[in-house]
């Protein structure tokens, strides 16, 4: 009987991984399989970087709240009285009370254990009957603060006090996809997905047109063949998938929604797919975009849940309620094939005969991924 794997890195397979990519392989398959690995990754990347957890449309109103799970930590999001979101622990500092859940919309936010009241911004408003407690500052009992940033439209998180801001880091690829005008966008309901594998198998798969000559054969491979697909340099923690179509012709549209923006030859003749490291997918088009939220919670499951945004001029548009039915069937179609093939990755993951495997010159994403994980779990970056 064989031994199990090792669950650290060692260093030989992480240097094969470093190489250049014309030689390099793929992350060793403990980085996607153990736990020990996970709870490391979890403390080195994911609560030190900047995690998307909405989109700033999602809480349109002061007062307008939502509440999501991350990483062991209950949030609530919120808009203030100043027209501000805040990201906010949603945990009575009293006794550890969950304050609120759902979404919705409310002035402030009162625990319903002993109804100490919070403002949207955290701060106490009140806590009845504390005036007879020594030493009780009001002031220094509001809800722990999570430093918060938008980018294009999208809201980010970082439990990281010390982490530098994410626009700068990004600045080149907001140049690059500028006419998207992905800030303009509105999120609509999401196709939600319970997910039994790794998060980084999806980032893999979302990022590389390769599978489109097998698991998209008859849907993508056609409109957007795997062997014109290219990925440019990348100056910062993200990486842009460009998937020209065939022949030059320009994407097919979505309905007959109109444009939104004009944009560059190559955009218009290509679907392309992005992602803000670790996690944030996303693919701008000419009339929508479409947005992949991954929310992990284990070495083997994450939430995915798939929006598709549209300028709210297109939601008003009475053809765009057919279009986003017919879209959301299509987008579940690919994600169901693209399902199959992460749960076969996945289950090869654990076979105990396999280490890495050669990465393809069509997977450069993958690759700039790769050297962006290993720096900061190796503690180089």
């Amino acid at each position: 009987m064989s031994e199990p794997k090792e669950t650290s890195l060692s260093a030989a397979s992480l240097a094969s991984a470093r190489r250049p990519l014309e030689r390099a392989t793929t992350l060793p398959s403990q980085a996607y399989t153990s736990p020990a690995l996970f709870e490391r990754e979890t403390d080195r990347i994911l609560r030190r970087e900047w995690l998307c957890i909405g989109r700033a449309d999602q809480v349109p109103n002061p007062g307008d709240y939502y509440t999501l799970d991350l990483l062991g930590e209950k949030l609530v999001v919120t808009r203030d009285k100043s027209g501000e979101i805040r990201v906010l622990s949603r945990i009575c500092v009293h006794r550890g009370a969950e304050i609120v859940s759902g979404r919705g919309s409310a002035p402030s936010l009162r625990c319903p254990y002993h109804s100490w009241t919070y403002a949207l911004d955290g701060k106490l408003l009140g806590a009845p009957l504390m005036d007879r407690v020594e030493d009780f500052v009001a002031s220094k009992c509001g809800l722990p603060v999570i430093r918060a940033e938008v980018w294009e439209g999208w809201l980010f998180a970082n439990f990281d006090p010390k982490a530098p801001p994410l626009g700068p880091q990004v600045a080149p690829m907001a140049k690059l996809l500028a006419n998207y005008r992905m800030s303009d966008m509105v999120a609509t309901e999401p196709l939600i997905f319970d997910s039994g594998f790794n998060w980084k198998v999806l980032v893999d798969n979302f990022m590389e047109a390769y599978h489109h000559i097998a698991i998209h054969r008859s849907l993508l491979e056609p409109l957007f063949p795997a062997r014109l697909s290219h990925v440019p340099d990348n100056e910062g923690p993200y990486s842009v998938l460009v998937m020209p179509t065939d022949k030059e012709q320009p994407a097919p549209a979505i309905g007959n929604l109109p444009p939104h923006g004009a944009l560059e030859d190559w955009q218009e003749r290509s679907l392309v797919a992005a992602v803000v490291f670790p996690f944030h997918l996303f693919a701008p088009g000419a009339e929508t975009l479409t947005w992949y939220q991954l929310i992990p919670q284990t070495v083997d499951r994450f939430e995915l849940r798939i929006h598709l945004c549209a300028p709210r001029t297109t939601l008003d548009d009475p053809q765009f309620a057919e279009s986003l039915t017919s879209f959301r069937e299509v987008l579940g179609v690919v994600h169901q094939q693209d399902i199959g093939a992460c749960e076969a990755v996945w289950s090869g993951l654990g076979s105990r005969s396999f280490e890495a495997g050669r990465l393809s010159h069509l997977e450069r994403s993958i690759w700039q991924f790769n050297q962006w994980w290993i720096a900061r779990m190796d503690g180089s970056a």
